[in-house]
């Protein structure tokens, strides 16, 4: 959950991020991050860009306080957001510096933005729409990353009014008009979702993320990212959009465009296989395949063949039993209980190899020399290599505890079928037998 304030910077910008900066506040400057420009010398360089552009007096920047809940979060977490946050909606033409302050008791965030961008000059100007934007994003990302947003009456009303200017904005801006054509020509012009997306790329489309629950995009109109089907209306969600590319509509009838269906394809290797063992001391052997080059039918190809949805699934499941059945064979497990020990084990030993990681995070910005930090990255690296192995063994477990339970389930009901065929008169079972 993250609460959202903005104050505009009329003076003392320097003492501003000086305060955002402070030690005491920021683990010493571990807590402290910025984009477009350096840490040190965050102030030199936003003064200098209003310099250079003669845009020194007025409003000097904005002060955004993103302020989350007391237990939701470590610090390092709630910096990494409002980084991500500030990249989104300033990163491409604005500085801003990101403090993270733990000397409350909820840990927050102080977000100095720059009011004059460092490409073409323009000033930043805190309009409706754009705290309504804003507050859209911070909501965003914390349901992004598993917090909470703010329900009460009080905030739904706050979200309505936001609504309504974002609505307002997007029907009345000439920019957005600009993007619903170009939205609109590459659906027009392409066969497949796939080629859709190059042709927005082209147009200066960037950063399209549409794999999640959301549609975004990098625009060449805005700083900011824009949420296509929160603007657009639903028309222009991921789903309808592919729908409007497989199956236009033609005289009123949905005609299929472009195979809708997924393919699926494997690797097929045509030549005979060489023993590489073999090859290193039999002379003979080798003046086999010496000939089998001469003769043309080594270097053999690899062709691809199209298999059917059920032949993939098929093949996936049978390397996934493989894959549990060595995992068997290496935790030398011989009972289902080994296997739900092993799983309890690892999640007890997750925690621990996490909190090494993150102290490793805190000494590599502690770190002054670069070959401090290499040997501390190269550290960190091994570790988040065994964090995925233990991943990999834990979701190994459950697929193994899960097949069982299946299994187990399926064949108490069939013990509890022939109990109860026993009871059975032996007329009744006559009977059965004879349907």
């Amino acid at each position: 959950m993250a609460i959202i304030k903005i104050k505009n910077i009329k003076s003392n910008l320097q003492t501003v991020i000086n305060y955002g900066k402070n030690g005491d506040k920021t683990e010493h400057g571990i807590f402290v991050s910025s984009v477009n420009c350096a840490v040190p010398t965050a102030y030199e360089e936003m003064a200098l860009t209003k310099k250079f552009f003669h845009k020194e007096d007025k409003t000097l920047g904005y002060h955004i306080i993103q302020s989350f809940n007391r237990f939701e979060l470590p610090p390092e977490r709630a910096n990494q957001i409002g980084k991500q946050f500030a990249e989104e909606m300033w990163g491409d033409k604005y500085q801003v510096v990101i403090c993270t302050h733990i000397n409350k008791k909820n840990v927050h965030n102080h977000i100095i933005l720059n009011s004059v961008s460092f490409v073409d000059g323009k000033k930043y100007h805190n309009g409706n729409e754009d705290i309504a934007f804003v507050k859209q994003v911070s909501d965003r990302l914390c349901l992004e990353n598993g917090l909470r947003v703010v329900n009460t009456t009080r905030a739904e009303k706050e979200k309505e009014f936001r609504q309504k200017n974002i609505d307002y904005f997007n029907r009345r801006d000439e920019k957005m008009k600009k993007i619903i054509t170009d939205i609109d020509e590459a659906i027009k012009s392409v066969k497949k979702y796939s080629d859709f997306k190059l042709v927005l790329k082209a147009k200066g489309y960037e950063n399209i993320k549409d794999s999640g629950k959301y549609f975004l995009m990098k625009t060449p109109y805005f700083q900011r990212n824009v949420r296509i089907d929160r603007a657009f209306g639903e028309k222009y969600s991921v789903q309808v959009i592919k729908e409007r590319i497989y199956y236009p509509k033609t005289n009123n009838y949905l005609v299929p465009f472009a195979n809708y269906q997924k393919k699926y394809y494997k690797k097929v290797y045509t030549g005979p296989k060489i023993d590489t063992e073999k090859y290193k001391w039999n002379i003979f052997y080798r003046w086999y395949i010496q000939a089998l080059f001469w003769l043309g039918i080594l270097p053999a190809k690899v062709i691809v063949q199209e298999v059917t949805v059920q032949d993939y699934k098929a093949r996936n499941k049978t390397k996934m039993v493989f894959e549990e059945l060595s995992f068997i064979n290496q935790s030398h497990s011989k009972s289902i209980e080994d296997i739900k020990k092993h799983k309890k084990e690892i999640e007890e030993k997750l925690p621990e190899i996490k909190s090494n990681r993150e102290n490793l995070w805190r000494n590599f910005h502690k770190a002054s020399s670069s070959e401090e930090k290499s040997g501390i990255k190269e550290r960190i690296e091994l570790i988040t290599d065994e964090i995925n192995t233990l991943y990999g063994q834990r979701n190994a477990c459950n697929k193994i505890i899960a097949t069982y339970n299946k299994v187990y389930a399926e064949v108490q009901k069939e013990i509890a079928e022939k109990e109860k065929f026993k009871e059975l008169t032996s007329n009744d079972k006559k009977n059965i037998r004879n349907r």
